[in-house]
């Protein structure tokens, strides 16, 4: 119905039964994108994001609040099934539909649990090459395809007069995608933030 009433794009996937091929072929020639949010679909499965919470990249910069919500889940379709989503991500992609990075994060109540602002956009890049994007692919779905998604032309990319947000890691995540957790500097604006 979303296809067929014109919506620009999706947020979630199916997580109570797999993809059909009608599904992926109405979305296909909608031109429309999705945002998957796998970070909340595993924890709508019980999956928690405590090994997220362990990693000491990430333990650093949470405090106590969000620490115990991403360590909790949500947990109320815990009959789900992570592998589903994960081929209709594939499917989607092998499509050609744009799939862009989110997680839906709210706020920090353990009851919306599995997830925290910024580290589960960390988390949701894992996922994504999990699900089969590559780890170019996975990082355009958070920059560069979002950004031209939403018309937003004057970032995304790294090119001259564009608004220059920046993050510079160590290590590469086109190879490894945790590698984005190796956080080194942020710029936003132009202007060089504390990391």
């Amino acid at each position: 119905m979303a296809a067929e009433a014109g919506v620009d794009g999706l947020a979630h996937v199916f997580m109570d039964q797999p993809h059909t091929a009608e599904i992926i072929g109405l979305v296909k020639e909608a031109g429309m994108f999705v945002v998957p949010c796998i970070s909340l679909n595993a924890s709508m499965m019980g999956i928690t994001g405590s090994e997220l919470a362990d990693d000491p990249r990430v333990a650093a910069r949470l405090d106590s609040a969000w620490d115990r919500t991403l360590r909790s889940s949500y947990n109320r379709y815990p009959q789900g099934r992570l592998d589903d989503v994960y081929d209709t991500v594939r499917a989607l992609d092998a499509a050609g539909v744009d799939v862009l990075a989110g997680t839906d994060v709210s706020m920090p109540e353990t009851f919306f649990g599995g997830l925290a602002h910024g580290a589960s956009l960390h988390h949701e890049l894992q996922y994504l090459v999990a699900a089969g994007l590559t780890p170019s692919g996975a990082l355009r779905a958070a920059t560069a395809t979002t950004a031209r998604r939403f018309r937003l032309g004057d970032r995304g990319r790294i090119a001259e007069g564009l608004r220059a947000d920046l993050l510079l890691v160590d290590g590469d995540p086109t190879t490894d995608i945790s590698d984005t957790l190796n956080t080194r500097a942020i710029w936003r604006r132009g202007t060089r933030l504390a990391a």
